[in-house]
């Protein structure tokens, strides 16, 4: 083989390599993002702890930490709210930034329930599917354990280095790119580039998933961007 030819070929092959590495390295990952939970009637804060449970998150206690603006103690949980729930961000197998809970189910459990009501649209039934291949949506054993992954943002240093502390926000009817902007004083373009596939239009769909930067300082459980 021509020596010029070898050398361009493991060129192309070393690019190709390059190319082809996995989304994610361990090293990717972050101590810390939150959960934007919206608690609907009749929930209670020992049973989304549970559900949320984690290496940082043991008890109720952990959820009021982040929350004392609006939940003063672990029995006191106001309805219709949203309040941030604290969770790691890990690479997972080498393909995206996420955290995998374990649920244990119970009778009458299905994908669409533990999706859009247990976990409040913070994962998805296509989401289930993938990390419960062993279940269909109709044979879910009444008693048993869950995978269920919710997605998470350690930022993009070619955006910004200022922000460290990413929401995962799963979007409700009445959001929209300037609401989202105006509550979190974030502008709405930082917001667009972070969520590069969401429009403004998009924004205001009532659903789907997208990441809100914070400066890292926690007030009362709302991230402050004031740089005070």
């Amino acid at each position: 083989m021509n020596l010029k030819l070898g050398i361009l070929l493991l060129l192309l092959l070393s690019l190709y390599c390059t190319t082809a590495d996995s989304a994610c390295r361990t090293s990717d990952g972050c101590d810390l993002a939150l959960a934007s939970y919206y608690v609907v009637s009749g929930k209670v804060l020992s049973e989304i702890a549970l559900e949320f449970k984690s290496n940082i998150l043991q008890s109720a206690n952990s959820i009021v930490e982040y929350n004392r603006e609006n939940v003063p103690n672990q029995d006191t949980l106001p309805s219709f709210i949203r309040i941030n729930i604290p969770f790691p961000c890990e690479c997972i197998d080498g393909e995206f930034l996420g955290h995998t809970f374990q649920y244990n189910v119970a009778g009458g459990d299905t994908y669409t329930t533990i999706a859009n009501n247990t976990y409040a649209n913070l994962t998805t039934i296509s989401s289930l599917r993938l990390s419960n291949p062993e279940y269909t949506e109709n044979n879910i054993p009444d008693t048993g354990v869950l995978n269920v992954t919710v997605n998470c943002s350690c930022g993009v240093s070619s955006i910004s280095e200022e922000y460290g502390l990413f929401i995962t926000y799963p979007l409700r009817p009445e959001d929209s790119l300037d609401s989202i902007a105006r509550a979190t004083n974030i502008s709405a373009d930082l917001l667009q580039r972070y969520n590069p596939d969401y429009t403004v239009a998009n924004f205001s769909q009532g659903s789907g998933l997208v990441f809100i930067p914070g400066k890292g300082c926690l007030d009362g459980g709302k991230i402050r961007n004031d740089g005070k």
